[in-house]
């Protein structure tokens, strides 16, 4: 679980960087934490703001000044080739308290104003940390991981549920559709065997979304560290 820090910090950013930091540590790994900010991977001080975010998820391993991939690197940039940005969520939703949050008060409301949003937000984390909060650049950056993921939709100063965005992910890359929020499909691999129930007499797949994403989750958070 991601610990929770007097003001939490998170990077201005967006997922097409970290797509590109883990693939050019994936690619060429290990590599020094000064040529990742010297290329423009990362920036801050010190390890730099991009790895110690990335570090929190079990997706780099700093060791000395160099950064090396981890199993899970690999998994999430395999599955990202399959999945697009939605396979984010659940290891956001497993080791980011503060989107865990954010996804389960917007997804309970299904539209939110953003201030009452962030209002709400630091209401539950001072809850489980009382000198914890979120500050605005790190509110921001978690609406827009969950746009991007496509689990919300933002529209001037609201910002609204859209659904499951694993279950609508999986529907679109195994050729299927996504009827009343589940996604039906022809086929599927076998990790995700135990999540389908065949449909009759289509002959189609339905698949359980909390099933798959906890699928996905136990192929990206149970691997453990890559060491030199």
């Amino acid at each position: 679980m991601f610990n929770l820090q007097k003001s939490i910090p998170l990077p201005p950013i967006k997922l097409e960087r970290l797509v590109k930091y883990l693939t050019e540590v994936v690619q060429r790994g290990p590599l020094p934490l000064e040529e990742l900010k010297a290329r423009g991977l990362d920036f801050g001080k010190g390890r730099g703001d991009i790895t110690r975010f990335l570090e929190r998820l079990g997706l780099v391993k700093v060791v000395g000044k160099n950064v090396y991939p981890t199993p899970a690197s690999y998994e999430l940039l395999s599955l990202y080739h399959l999945l697009g940005r939605a396979i984010f969520h659940p290891i956001f939703y497993s080791y980011l308290i503060q989107y865990k949050l954010i996804y389960n008060i917007i997804k309970e409301k299904n539209k939110v104003k953003l201030n009452d949003l962030q209002k709400e937000l630091n209401k539950h984390i001072s809850n489980i940390s009382p000198s914890s909060w979120i500050n605005d650049v790190a509110f921001k950056t978690l609406i827009t991981f969950g746009v991007e993921i496509g689990a919300f939709k933002k529209h001037g100063d609201e910002v609204s549920f859209l659904g499951d965005p694993i279950a609508s992910a999986l529907a679109n890359a195994f050729g299927g559709a996504l009827i009343g929020g589940r996604p039906y499909v022809g086929e599927i691999p076998e990790w995700l065997s135990t999540c389908a129930k065949l449909v009759k007499p289509s002959g189609v797949l339905l698949i359980d979304g909390d099933c798959a994403a906890q699928a996905l989750e136990r192929r990206l958070t149970a691997s453990t560290y890559s060491t030199p």
